[in-house]
């Protein structure tokens, strides 16, 4: 394999995606990231991998980048570079601001998309070769497709506006989507993957702040109660996220879409079950009363992060009278991992406990007694 391109390495999801790259035999991964120098993209990369427990300083490169500048900000030289050497990039870096608006997320998530578009497609002029263009989206750009007249949607389902909803940040990612898709007649061959809920390392718990789980979870903690009952979601573990996205990108052609998500949702429920096992006393209240709890305490720096969340915390726990979450099939892309791949480890009673004990005991330990 010749060199690769990969961008939000830094990130929680991107991170793991490096690691799991660094498994295959690519030569050299270069790393895109936000920075105006190389030893600070370096020295950001490099902690970030250090998080993640793998790292490969010869392989994994850092190259400072900017994805909402033209040519993604690197100078003539590095473009030639890139261009010369690599064959496939992996788009994984995005703005994820969940009140952010469609205008304000654009830049990056649509712009920086364009930009790699941009480049993808000169690596194809120059070589004369289809270059693999993967592209990591979200499930979110379907959040509103019952409303759109859609209550089941799979890997063939296309997004549009109408599936996304009113929310800037799915609105952005079908957009970024367009973009890619209209690149097949340049030589790009795209793959997109879909995750919903990214939660904790299937093996240790170890979690972000990106994980849209530990602001409910640290809400409960800090006002004593959970909700009787809740959503169940699509979601996957962050490293099976990663390594299944590095295993459907070898060996495949592209113009598919793959969902990264259990094949049956996650109930919220697990989580809320694990507290109590972690001895935290957690008193039961319906979801509406426990939302007035919870935004009685908004300024609570523990709670704050969920009403940032805004109605996406809401509808989690399915406190949006109007609002349906579809049934997501993976049942292709399941298909195909278990041909591929060992059997992917469960969301079960033992996640969630490794989850809470990294992601809150740790900080937050239960009360004496």
């Amino acid at each position: 394999m010749t060199a690769i391109i990969l961008s939000g390495a830094t990130g929680s999801l991107g991170g793991h995606l490096a690691a799991a790259l660094l498994e295959q035999s690519h030569p050299v991964i270069y790393c895109l990231v936000r920075a105006t120098d190389t030893a600070t993209a370096d020295r950001r990369l490099r902690n970030r991998m250090a998080e993640v427990g793998s790292d490969d300083p010869a392989r994994l490169v850092a190259v400072p980048a900017n994805l909402e500048s033209p040519r993604l900000g690197v100078p003539p030289q590095v473009w030639k570079t890139l261009t010369d050497q690599v064959t496939r990039i992996f788009h994984c870096a995005a703005s994820v601001h969940l009140t952010a608006t469609y205008a304000q997320l654009a830049p990056a998530n649509v712009g920086g998309t364009r930009e790699l578009i941009g480049l993808a497609t000169a690596i194809a002029e120059r070589s004369g070769s289809p270059v693999g263009f993967h592209y990591v989206s979200t499930l979110a750009v379907f959040l509103d497709s019952v409303k759109a007249g859609l209550a089941e949607v799979d890997e063939t389902t296309r997004p549009s506006m109408e599936t996304a909803g009113e929310l800037g940040y799915p609105r952005s990612k079908v957009a970024a989507e367009r973009v890619v898709a209209r690149a097949a007649d340049s030589g790009v061959v795209s793959t997109v993957y879909r995750p919903g809920l990214v939660t904790g390392h299937s093996v240790t718990g170890d979690t972000s702040s990106s994980d849209l789980l530990m602001p409910v979870l640290r809400a409960m903690v800090a006002i004593g109660y959970a909700p009787d009952r809740a959503e169940a979601v699509p979601g996957e573990a962050v490293d099976l996220v990663a390594r299944h996205i590095a295993g459907l990108s070898v060996g495949r052609t592209g113009g598919q879409a793959y969902h990264m998500v259990k094949p049956r949702p996650v109930s919220l429920m697990h989580a809320f079950d694990a507290l109590r096992r972690a001895g935290y006393p957690l008193a039961e209240v319906s979801p509406e009363k426990w939302w007035e709890l919870a935004a009685h305490r908004r300024e609570d720096p523990e709670v704050a992060p969920l009403m940032h969340m805004g109605p996406i915390g809401r509808r989690m726990l399915g406190l949006e009278p109007g609002y349906l979450l579809p049934s997501f099939r993976s049942d292709h892309t399941y298909g195909v991992l278990r041909c591929a791949l060992p059997e992917p480890a469960a969301l079960d009673e033992g996640f969630f406990d490794r989850l809470v004990a990294h992601g809150l005991t740790r900080f937050a330990p239960p009360p004496k007694g």
